[in-house]
């Protein structure tokens, strides 16, 4: 009885997460060609067992004796730290903002004198004229504008306009970003929708892009914000870097890794294949945008093919199939997936530290 559930519990491991895999990549259809391996629309099967594949089995890099992934994807749940640091710049043109306080000085007339805050609609009031919009404009734009104005009004007029704070904007992004343990600097979550909100900003979308394509986008439109607003954007912590490793091995599951492992390596880290396992034919399945690679290893004759599987290292999400049968076409593959779909609310919570 025992054995049984056993089997039952990794059959269902196995193809529900397979499922959930290929549910992202669409145009899989059944095909009749049981000969063919590569008998499936939008689906590339490189098969490692005949020999040279024409791709490269290498898929990271050797950095000090230990491979590296190229390229670490973020994902939900990573912890993000983006740090600022503000430096004087010399502008051409500097105009009124929200944030700033505007001095209105009337030479002569100082009971016409006025000092206000910008409000949020962009105005200022002033005597005789009223509401005026401030928001955009320098100073001495503002001035010409108000002298033009005021000729209606007083005679000769002698205006001077200025900004009390013109660094209110920087202020205000010291007081909101200063930490003590980090300085000026800001930690974010991935959400689980993929975006991230950035202090100033707001919402960028940042599941599966690198760092440095995140922080390009973000460096620009920061010091757009605040000219001389310099930003630096760091993984602080990350959720982990998920491989499955599924079929006819002994503790099949999702398995988190620090590093990278290559084929034998997953296999030997599951507990090692059934007796039932068909070493010959195990199949790496890794998506490309809307298509599937199904990468086929031969672990059973070490002697020829070993090498091929030694040195194809696991990326992100791909799934390690040990299958129970012999498959003489994807279509078959296919199939058997199909079977067990009801099983497609399974959700793999059974990592393992690696």
């Amino acid at each position: 009885m025992y054995k049984k559930m056993k089997a039952l519990t990794r059959t269902f491991l196995t193809f529900a997460v397979v499922c959930a895999f290929l549910t992202g990549c669409s145009g899989f259809q059944s095909q009749s060609d049981e000969g063919n391996f590569d008998a499936i629309d939008k689906t590339d099967v490189i098969d490692h067992t005949k020999g040279d594949s024409g791709e490269p089995l290498t898929t990271l890099t050797i950095t000090n004796d230990f491979p590296v992934f190229k390229d670490y994807f973020i994902a939900p749940g990573d912890v993000l730290e983006v740090a600022f640091h503000l430096e004087r710049k010399l502008l051409d043109r500097y105009p009124i903002t929200l944030y700033h306080t505007v001095e209105v000085k009337f030479v002569n007339l100082p009971n016409l004198d006025q000092t206000q805050d910008v409000l949020p609609d962009g105005t200022i009031s002033l005597p005789y004229i009223g509401s005026y919009s401030v928001v955009g404009k320098t100073t001495a734009d503002l001035q010409a504008e108000l002298v033009d104005v005021y000729s209606k009004h007083l005679r000769y007029p002698e205006i001077y306009v200025t900004i009390k704070n013109f660094n209110a904007r920087v202020e205000q992004v010291r007081k909101d970003l200063q930490t003590a343990s980090r300085g000026l600097s800001k930690l974010v979550t991935v959400r689980q929708d993929g975006y991230v909100s950035f202090p100033m900003i707001g919402d960028y979308y940042v599941a599966r892009r690198t760092i440095q394509d995140v922080y390009e986008e973000i460096a620009e439109d920061y010091q757009n914000y605040i000219p001389g607003l310099k930003s630096s954007l760091y993984m602080r912590e990350q959720t982990g870097t998920n491989v499955y490793v599924l079929g006819e091995v002994n503790t099949p599951g999702a398995y988190e890794i620090a590093r990278p492992i290559n084929v034998l390596q997953a296999v030997a880290r599951a507990g090692g294949y059934t007796r039932e396992g068909q070493t010959e034919q195990v199949v790496v399945f890794r998506r490309d945008g809307d298509r599937l690679h199904a990468h086929r290893f031969d672990i059973k004759d070490m002697s020829t093919f070993g090498a091929q599987a030694a040195n194809f290292y696991l990326r992100p999400e791909d799934i390690l199939l040990v299958p129970r049968n012999k498959v003489s076409s994807a279509a078959q593959l296919m199939r058997e997936f199909a079977d067990i779909m009801l099983f497609r609310g399974f959700s793999a919570g059974i990592s393992k530290e690696l």
